[in-house]
């Protein structure tokens, strides 16, 4: 990738992207293991089902707070401070997991997926942190490649899970805490490998960027620009009505298709796993293509594309009642969310000065953050009431807002 003019090698900068890939790998393998603990691990510590949905609360929630913080805390000290602490939030969450099973302490459950959660908001600014080491005309591709890893923890996840509850066995301690040990390990070595190798600080090479191109871009002693103050931007409105428009569909209609699935069209749970799984691969190993994509034909255009994945795949998955079909709804869902996350996620940073992107992308995602948690909380709600097809026509109805949204932005001024 080409970098500025001032003295930092091709090399670096790939290195730097890569230590951030190998870190959201880590983390998407880790925190796939263990949520998917968080329901079943509910019914021994309480005997209830009841509360099974708690733990994911919990960590939506626990997402939306640590965006907002590492934010803060990555503008004042730097990206390799926040995502190394983010490893280590999410270490002590998962431990808290184990010893919640081990020690039958019920409680201490549903404070390791908070943990967790806040873990999981500060690593995905990663995703920034890509941002910050390129050039914008080659931004978006820099983040799909750190977006990339959650392609990891999707295929990887439900390899680990049985793994780690044999080794649990074997040590004598409850199986369910396995899946817990593992991701506290894996976030050990995360935290190891980001604070030893990111270096540069991704926040510095972001600042003498802005230096290196200082007769278009407004650098450091410029005061930086409250969140409120920063919407006011139409491209920042546009950034943020992709990432959390897109969320709140794929989030709704992704939550409902395994009941659907089961309750009413009677498929078995691994037809469950291979719909989710194409759904995740969709999710994540789209990336490179929507980076490349965003780069070539500009932001807004691409959330164009995103949106109007978003509103097929709404379309046909009401009527798609055997495996294959639904799988390649979930597909696009999947794809259809990463267009508008990537693209917005780079039309942001590229909309933001440098010494102010961090506090306010983690205002974004706390934002982003809180909207999937109503989408998680009501889309129960809605399924008894409006059913599948219900949430597939709410769903086209934000994925169209969010196409008009960002065709007044494109016709509005060439897009970026």
């Amino acid at each position: 990738m080409a970098v500025a003019t001032f003295n930092l090698s091709r090399n670096v900068v790939w290195r730097l992207i890569v230590t951030l890939l190998a870190g959201q790998s880590i983390a998407s393998l880790g925190m796939t293991a263990a949520i998917t603990m968080g329901s079943i691990a509910v019914k021994p510590l309480f005997g209830t089902t009841a509360l099974a949905g708690v733990p994911t609360v919990m960590y939506v929630l626990g997402g939306a707070l640590g965006a907002y913080q590492a934010g803060r805390l990555m503008n004042r000290y730097g990206r390799r401070f926040g995502l190394t602490l983010g490893f280590l939030v999410g270490a002590l969450g998962a431990a808290t997991g184990a010893f919640a099973l081990i020690g039958l302490v019920p409680l201490a459950l549903f404070v390791a997926h908070l943990f967790m959660g806040m873990s999981r908001g500060a690593l995905d600014q990663g995703r920034y942190a890509a941002g910050d080491l390129v050039a914008s005309e080659q931004r978006a591709r820099a983040i799909g490649w750190v977006v990339l890893g959650g392609t990891v923890g999707g295929i990887g996840g439900p390899l680990v899970i049985p793994l780690a509850t044999r080794l649990a066995t074997q040590l004598s301690v409850n199986a369910l805490a396995g899946p817990y040990l593992v991701a506290a390990l894996l976030f050990v070595v995360g935290s190891a490998m980001i604070f030893a190798f990111l270096r540069p600080d991704p926040r510095e090479i972001g600042r003498q960027l802005a230096r290196a191109f200082a007769a278009s871009t407004v650098i450091d002693n410029t005061p930086p620009r409250t969140f409120t103050q920063a919407l006011r931007s139409h491209n920042v409105q546009t950034a943020l009505a992709a990432m959390v428009l897109g969320q709140v569909v794929m989030t709704t209609v992704m939550v409902m298709t395994p009941l659907q699935m089961t309750e009413h069209l009677h498929h078995t749970l691994d037809d469950v796993a291979w719909v989710i799984a194409a759904h995740v691969v969709g999710m994540y190993a789209t990336s490179v293509i929507t980076g490349r994509v965003a780069d070539r034909v500009g932001h807004a255009r691409t959330i164009l594309v995103g949106a109007f994945l978003l509103i097929f795949s709404c379309v046909l998955a009401p009527f798609a009642t055997d495996t294959t079909r639904l799988a390649f709804a979930l597909f696009i869902l999947g794809a259809g969310w990463n267009f508008c996350f990537v693209a917005g996620s780079s039309l942001l940073t590229d909309s933001l000065r440098p010494n102010e992107r961090a506090r306010i992308q983690g205002t974004n995602d706390l934002l982003v953050g809180l909207v999937a948690a109503s989408g998680s909380l009501s889309s129960g709600f809605a399924f008894t009431t409006v059913g599948y097809v219900g949430i597939a026509l709410a769903g086209i109805l934000l994925a169209v807002i969010l196409f008009g949204v960002t065709l007044w932005s494109v016709r509005r001024k060439p897009a970026v």
